[in-house]
């Protein structure tokens, strides 16, 4: 079996089949007709990932270390099968390497350069929660695998 058997397989399993046409409807809606850019559509979905992380908020409670925030944010993404994240201490910035995310499989590949604003929301806001200045921002850093299985985002002071 190669690799782009087993990728297209995987990416199959990631959005339930009743949703999967649903979705994609929804994003070329949104792209086509809401009359708005791609910058606007990447703030709507900040606001949902904020939205989805305050409802999470009580889960970060317990965290007290990179470690523990890093374990608390896995157990929500098995629990709702949204892939992985790794947390990573860099000199200037936290690297957050978040693996196995539905959106592009939802929403299509080439509207991920907007849905991504539903992860750079949900961890700006969960980052916030558990203590991170204000002077820390989210940012996607326009780095992804061929097909969005892999995203990387950074935790960094605001430019």
């Amino acid at each position: 079996m190669t690799t782009q058997t087993l990728n297209d397989y995987f990416r199959s399993q990631q959005v339930p089949l009743q949703w999967s046409p649903i979705l994609r409807c929804l994003a070329d809606e949104l792209r086509a007709n809401a009359q708005t850019d791609e910058a606007t559509l990447k703030k709507l979905f900040r606001a949902v990932g904020d939205r989805f992380a305050s409802q999470m908020a009580y889960r970060f409670d317990s965290a007290q270390t990179l470690t523990d925030f890093n374990d608390v944010l896995n157990d929500l993404w098995s629990e709702t099968n949204w892939g992985v994240v790794d947390l990573a201490e860099q000199s200037d910035h936290i690297a957050i390497t978040h693996r196995f995310s539905p959106l592009a499989e939802a929403f299509g590949l080439d509207n991920l350069v907007w849905s991504i604003g539903l992860l750079e929301g949900f961890y700006q806001a969960s980052f916030s929660q558990a203590g991170a200045g204000a002077d820390l921002q989210v940012l996607y850093n326009n780095h992804h695998d061929d097909e969005g299985l892999q995203l990387v985002f950074q935790l960094a002071s605001k430019r």
